[in-house]
């Protein structure tokens, strides 16, 4: 029960983030490795308890009738540029706050597709874009 209500709470934080266009949010621990294989993101997300993989899809689709339509969520996937998923840290982050690059004060390294990145400063133009791109207003 507990593994599932920190799966359910990162998907929460993610989608809030999605849908609401916030900044990156540390609690939604968006940390991944962007140099991990597909295979390699399968198996952390299917076997690590500290790993979980996160479907953009699914995620654009659990935010319809949450601020935006199902024909804009189909926009929203149609637009989208970026990865399909992202296998992201849930929990076990050797870092400040319970996530591996909070308050780390080189920026430019949590998007520079080395070591651990994080998903909103690596894609969130593209998230965001895409959303704007369907009409869905922020704020």
């Amino acid at each position: 029960m507990k593994k599932f209500l920190t799966y359910a709470g990162t998907t929460l934080g993610l989608t809030a983030a999605l849908v609401l266009g916030g900044g990156m949010a540390a609690s939604a621990h968006d940390c991944f490795n962007p140099n991990r294989s597909d295979q390699g993101n399968a198996a952390a997300g299917k076997n690590s308890q500290s790993w979980w993989t996160l479907v953009v899809e699914d995620v654009v689709m659990e935010g319809v009738g949450m601020g935006y339509t199902q024909e804009q969520a189909e926009c929203i996937l149609d637009e989208y540029d970026g990865p399909a998923s992202f296998t992201v840290k849930v929990k076990g982050a050797n870092g400040q706050d319970g996530t591996l690059l909070a308050h780390n004060p080189n920026d430019h390294l949590d998007s520079d597709g080395k070591g651990i990145d994080l998903v909103f400063s690596a894609y969130g133009g593209e998230i965001m874009g895409a959303y704007m791109a369907c009409g869905v207003e922020f704020g």
